[in-house]
């Protein structure tokens, strides 16, 4: 007779509350706006950890609750159930992103700065957040209908802004033509994949990772100069 399979092991996850004690606490009427705080914060960490290791599938809410000595009671006052959780660490994860952004594309600084700036933020979210960024790009599919309608919108906000910044650039002579919503979802991409491959204690730094993607993306889009000066596209 087959054995049955044995879970995954997980790394112990170091997350700790301020007085030390279980949390217990009644459950959240449904369809409730989140709670916040940081004991709902350490709920999406850890279930954004876990979610990376093991999957949506293979996690529960059990575990969220093993990891942080939890009563389910204390869970749910903070998230209805685990699909919630899942859309909770994903509007927190591109809640991040589109706030920079629109920060960046409202500022006074030229195009190409406010590309540069982008970029940089881009990288460094993706690279100080991996357990967030994983989740929400691997695991997205799990969200129900309307809560995937509602992210997908985020997310549109996202490349929009940057879409602009590059049409701003464009039609300022400093970017050469090209189509800017292609150029968006290419730079969208780049940025984004860091959390693939990038690791805090590899050889490259976040600030180095940062650094060759704006000159690779500024450079390409750079409009040139030909001898007698005037830009060519």
């Amino acid at each position: 007779m087959p054995r049955p399979a044995q879970r995954a092991a997980v790394k112990t996850i170091k997350l700790k509350r301020p007085d030390g004690r279980t949390l217990r606490s009644r459950p959240r009427a449904a369809g409730a706006a989140p709670r916040s705080g940081p004991r709902r914060q350490a709920i999406l960490d850890a279930g954004a950890l876990l979610m990376q290791q093991r999957g949506f599938v293979g996690t529960t809410v059990e575990d969220v609750t093993d990891q942080l000595d939890l009563t389910k009671a204390a869970f749910y006052y903070y998230v209805e159930n685990k699909e919630q959780l899942l859309f909770q660490i994903a509007t927190q994860t591109l809640a991040l992103a589109d706030a920079s952004v629109s920060a960046i594309e409202r500022s006074n600084a030229t195009p190409d700065r406010k590309l540069g700036e982008m970029i940089e933020s881009f990288v460094r979210l993706v690279a100080e957040r991996p357990a967030f960024f994983t989740v929400y790009f691997q695991e997205k599919g799990h969200l129900s209908a309307a809560h995937l309608r509602t992210v997908t919108r985020v997310e549109r906000k996202i490349a929009g802004a940057l879409e602009r910044v590059l049409r701003e650039g464009m039609a300022a002579g400093a970017f050469r033509t090209s189509d800017p919503a292609v150029a968006a979802f290419a730079i969208l991409g780049m940025c984004f994949w860091v959390y693939k491959w990038f690791r805090p204690d590899g050889r490259a730094k976040v600030a180095d990772v940062s650094a060759t993607f704006q000159a690779l993306v500024l450079r390409g889009l750079q409009a040139g100069t030909s001898r007698r000066g005037k830009l060519t596209n």
